[in-house]
């Protein structure tokens, strides 16, 4: 009798993501994200060849096509990892300090590229290695958050080597802080319109990812890798009686085995009850909001080419779409289903916090500027009347960020990563 040389359990599975330099160059695993499924699935085209000869068999060859792999992903929202999937649908990205004690404040003394790596400031003198600098205006769409990996030379003027590299141009005598302290540091991601954002390689495009999904199946490394990751959809959901949820597509190249194992990097983050969230519409905030869902869907597609290779030449993103659902239970009036007959399109606001004071504050902020609401529905399942409703976001000039034009929505973490 033969027996199973090994098996493989499945809560032993690990994700490892990394954001790519550019489209389809490999990344390395920079963080694990802790999930609850994870499917990715191998497409690969086989082409048929059933030309006649004289025969009713009908199959005479299958031949190898192109190729793609299709991927969902989810679980609960950790306030650090979930950063990774909002910048891929959004590509626009700036920064603030949240809770910051100012250290030391300094100019640029030159102009700065977008792509730097260092920046000179007028001052060397008061800033440290480890610390983290703001640079451009703080509080406006210019700021950008980095932190000090090397200083050269002590005295004025200093050059400081950052972590990563400047995704904006800055004028000189630009605003340039080192902070003593801080509790968190803010992430606001929105549409991007221009330029190359945060990581993008061409025109307007969000960057793109590499994901390593660890099974111990595959000889050698034990996972599976699948680069030129594209996000098509994320969606955020908090449901009262449970945690914060995310679940995402992505469209990524056809998976290979990994050239070694990735390293297991989970962070402290925990997961955000939903009870904790708040809803405001039009600024004033609802007390029955049972249940709220957004979705960010961007329209992608593989473009593949007569270039020697299955895979595609190009892995674009296209429009991008914003929507809200909304579960209203009980109700007490027709507030709600007034925005929805009457065309209202208000401001609406979603906070969800882990309340937590000091450095472990963590919080994801959606701020839409005009919800067209498209739908709403009395619901008659329950004891009393609840009602659901759904409403797309406008785009609006109001919440762009740095590449200017229109986007229907920003999203704002807090937490303690540095940059995405």
């Amino acid at each position: 009798m033969a027996y199973s040389p090994s098996v493989w359990p499945v809560p032993d599975r690990y994700i490892d993501g990394g954001k790519e330099a550019g489209p389809g160059s490999v990344a390395s695993a920079t963080f694990t994200a802790p999930m609850t499924q994870f499917k990715p699935v191998d497409k690969r085209t086989r082409l048929e060849d059933t030309a006649w000869r004289n025969s009713r068999a009908h199959l005479y060859n299958l031949i190898d096509g192109v190729r793609i792999a299709d991927m969902s992903m989810g679980g609960p929202i950790f306030a650090d990892t979930i950063g990774y999937p909002i910048l891929g649908v959004t590509g626009d990205y700036y920064q603030f300090v949240s809770g910051g004690v100012i250290g030391t404040s300094s100019s640029l003394s030159g102009s700065m590229s977008a792509g730097a790596t260092s920046v000179v400031v007028s001052s060397g003198t008061g800033f440290a290695i480890g610390k983290i600098i703001s640079v451009g205006g703080t509080g406006t769409i210019a700021e950008e958050v980095r932190s000090v990996t090397a200083i050269s030379p002590g005295l004025a003027p200093g050059t400081l080597t950052l972590n990563a590299a400047l995704y904006q141009g800055h004028a000189t005598g630009g605003t340039v802080i080192s902070y003593a302290s801080y509790n968190g540091v803010g992430h606001t991601f929105t549409l991007l319109n221009s330029g190359t954002g945060a990581g993008g390689s061409m025109s307007a495009q969000p960057p793109t990812y590499t994901y390593y999904d660890w099974t111990g199946v595959p000889a050698g490394s034990g996972a599976r890798q699948y680069s030129f990751g594209r996000f098509s959809e994320v969606t955020i959901t908090g449901s009262a009686e449970g945690l914060v949820m995310w679940d995402a597509k992505m469209v990524a190249l056809a998976s290979q085995i990994a050239g070694s194992t990735p390293s297991v990097i989970i962070s402290p983050v925990a997961p955000q009850p939903a009870w904790v969230s708040t809803l405001a519409i039009a600024g004033a905030g609802t007390q029955n909001n049972a249940e709220w869902k957004l979705t960010l869907t961007q329209k992608t597609g593989p473009k593949f080419t007569n270039q020697g290779t299955q895979d595609p030449y190009a892995n674009p993103a296209g429009y991008l779409d914003a929507a809200l659902a909304f579960n209203f239970d009980p109700i007490s009036d027709e507030s709600e289903f007034n925005l929805y007959v009457n065309n209202t399109q208000p401001t609406i606001q979603i906070v969800a916090a882990n309340n937590l004071p000091g450095t472990n504050a963590a919080s994801l902020t959606i701020n839409a500027q005009a919800a067209g609401f498209d739908a709403g529905e009395y619901d008659d399942t329950k004891d009393v009347f609840a009602l659901t409703e759904s409403a797309k976001l406008i785009a609006s000039t109001a919440l762009a960020g740095p590449s200017g034009g229109y986007s229907p929505v920003s999203l704002t973490l807090v937490n303690q990563v540095v940059n995405y």
